[in-house]
């Protein structure tokens, strides 16, 4: 088992970028990004007739100090008669002495293409952003050593601009998004591409199949792929496997593995929804204990009454 001091050390290089293989800061992710593709694409926002608040919560590397951990809240606008929406989300990732804190507005125009509820929606994002970084939880062998202590961290909220296309229709969605354009190579900082597909697909009166994939490219890292394949039972009820790949690096040699993970969930309610993601990894061997847990809640505030004909599930 790795000791406490170097995991904080290795959680710290790979932020800042210290490797020589990758060296770019990785923007938060989560394992039920299809509920909420409006954190890293402007386009989503206002892709319902009826506005939501979604809370997700992410935990990786139970029992280590300094693992990951990731929170987000965001408030999705209605498209309205106008077809015009906006939208909130706050971000809060902290890993080991790092904590990032971001905060963006979003505003979308939903594009009707048909008269079959065909949608291409076109966003724009404006983010701000703040490093901040505690020294006070490393306990490096050298009390004053020039790499931990050197490196300067913004002051100020760093202004960013992002755009998103997302097409959509009742039963399927494609989206690209871009969601921070300003590279800033001071704070290892540079563009991710995003690419979302999906779709539902009736199996029964009482069975839908919800599959979904997202890529993510980057420059000065591999490709990452995130798929999943959900169930859904009368509306109300999914679950689901999910793979993605994954990448460690430690002194300097990168190990690439895959994350296995089980989501399930349940609408309570007409209005409130609940979630949760188990996930673990093989092919990756620093650690003995790399389970990670996510949470979902969601409240929609939809004006119909009754069964929702068409529950929100993306």
């Amino acid at each position: 088992m790795i000791e406490r001091n170097k995991i904080k050390l290795f959680l710290f290089s790979i932020f800042l970028g210290y490797s020589l293989i990758v060296n770019a800061q990785q923007e938060s992710s989560f394992n039920m990004y299809m509920f909420n593709h409006q954190s890293f694409n402007a386009g989503y926002v206002g892709s319902k007739n009826y506005s939501s608040f979604t809370f997700l919560s992410r935990s990786q590397w139970i029992g280590f100090d300094g693992a990951p951990v990731t929170h987000s809240f965001s408030y999705n606008g209605s498209r309205g008669k106008k077809n015009l929406a906006f939208s909130l989300t706050g971000i809060v990732d902290k890993i080991g002495p790092l904590e990032s804190s971001q905060f963006s507005a979003d505003i979308a125009y939903q594009l009707k293409l048909n008269d079959k509820e065909h949608y291409l929606g076109l966003g724009l994002k404006l983010s701000a952003s703040l490093l901040d970084f505690n020294s006070d939880i490393l306990n490096p062998q050298q009390k004053q050593d020039f790499t931990l202590y050197s490196n300067e961290m913004p002051e100020n909220l760093e202004p960013n601009i992002g755009f998103g296309f997302y097409y959509h229709t009742p039963r399927f969605y494609l989206g690209f998004s871009i969601p921070k354009m300003i590279q800033n190579g001071k704070y290892f900082l540079i563009r991710h591409n995003y690419f979302v597909t999906g779709g539902l697909v009736s199996l029964s009166n009482t069975i839908e199949l919800k599959p979904s994939l997202l890529l993510k490219f980057t420059s000065g890292s591999p490709v990452s792929y995130d798929f999943s394949t959900l169930i859904y039972f009368n509306k109300s009820l999914w679950v689901g496997p999910q793979i993605k790949n994954l990448v460690s690096i430690s002194n300097d040699i990168i190990q690439s593995g895959a994350g296995l993970g089980v989501l399930a969930g349940i609408h309570i309610s007409n209005n409130f929804s609940i979630g949760y993601v188990f996930s673990n990894s093989i092919g990756i061997k620093n650690f003995t204990n790399n389970n990670s847990h996510e949470f979902l809640l969601r409240y929609e505030f939809n004006p119909r009454m009754g069964i929702l004909r068409s529950p929100r599930i993306f």
